[in-house]
């Protein structure tokens, strides 16, 4: 009986706006069960109770997570092709039913959200002039030849019969409560796990991207997680069938090898002018100060949001008929694994 479920987000509210790759996750399935504005208290008992109902059924069950505070927000029965997500109120891909709710907290959860992008959006732009400092110092040759050889050492010459597939998600998340990640769980049935090393601006995400279009071409299904700060970068590649992970192992998300065949990649001791960190440290220091200030705004404004939010729960909870309720759970596990 599956008794392993995978953990991860599909949403981010990030430097870039609020970024979703719910087509990517949820496009692909037979069946899906689009739920719209259910409190997370709610959704967290569906959640529960399909997973129960997938264990029973010998399936396994894939668990997303709400990236304002980490609360379930839907769930992917692979075996059955079938999911289910909901929508909170605030959300823009809902936009239309929200629109009409005319709710002084919803509103204000808006308000805040936007505010929470606008300081991540300034710590980008902090971010980018941590990343020159690094890029300026860059031997490009050197840092190829370590894609190449990487490549070399996890796909080689290893081919399947099949047309390779791609699936883009996020292993974290900007909380409430800070950055949080399931890069543990993602990871915690593969053989190989390689912890990429270096500092922003080393290319860590352009060598993510190399290996994920190899091993795609290569006829091999990929799991591509996001970066939930900036989701144009990429923070880890997933290869099942290899049974291997390449994951950016640095802040706000450092491991450190705690398995005999974990591995470290450290593209700043191969490819980056010797003794940087020293030279710059001055300027490094004052630009990581001012980045982890326009942070601490950021997550103080998603606090402020879940309260308001939390608010509009509690007024839809109050409304909510428990025999209601009932049949609605009834009705979406019998959509999901048939009736």
């Amino acid at each position: 009986m599956p008794d392993f479920s995978l953990n991860y987000f599909i949403g981010s509210n990030s430097s870039r706006g609020y970024v979703s790759f719910f087509q990517s996750n949820f496009g692909r399935l037979k069946t899906v069960v689009r739920l719209s504005g259910y409190p997370s208290i709610i959704v967290s008992d569906i959640v529960s109770n399909l997973c129960s109902a997938a264990r029973d059924s010998g399936c396994h069950a894939q668990l997303i997570h709400n990236c304002l505070d980490n609360s379930m927000e839907g769930v992917i029965i692979p075996e059955k092709n079938a999911g289910v997500i909901n929508f909170p109120f605030y959300s823009e891909e809902e936009y239309p039913v929200a629109a009409i709710l005319n709710d002084d907290n919803l509103s204000q959860t808006h308000v805040c959200l936007a505010s929470a992008g606008r300081h991540f959006a300034a710590a980008r732009e902090i971010h980018d002039k941590w990343e020159q400092i690094y890029i300026a110092n860059m031997d490009f040759d050197a840092a190829n030849r370590l894609a190449a050889q990487t490549i070399e050492k996890v796909v080689g010459g290893k081919t399947l019969g099949k047309k390779g597939a791609q699936i883009h998600r996020y292993f974290g998340a900007a909380t409430v409560n800070g950055a949080y990640d399931y890069i543990d769980n993602l990871t915690e049935d593969l053989e190989k796990r390689y912890f990429i090393k270096g500092r922003p601006g080393t290319g860590k995400s352009t060598f993510l991207k190399k290996i994920a279009e190899y091993a795609t071409a290569a006829g091999f299904n990929t799991e591509i997680y996001h970066c939930a700060f900036d989701p144009n970068s990429l923070d880890m590649v997933i290869l099942r069938e290899l049974s291997v992970a390449l994951f950016d192992s640095t802040s706000p998300h450092e491991y450190f090898p705690s398995r005999p065949d974990d591995e470290v990649i450290d593209i700043y001791k191969a490819a980056v002018t010797d003794k940087t960190d020293e030279k710059y440290r001055t300027e490094i220091t004052a630009i990581m100060v001012d980045y982890k200030a326009e942070i601490g705004k950021a997550t103080k404004q998603l606090a402020r949001a879940k309260r308001y939010y939390d608010d509009v729960q509690r007024i839809f909870l109050s409304k909510l008929s428990a025999e209601a309720l009932g049949i609605a759970e009834e009705r979406i596990r019998d959509t999901v694994f048939g009736s």
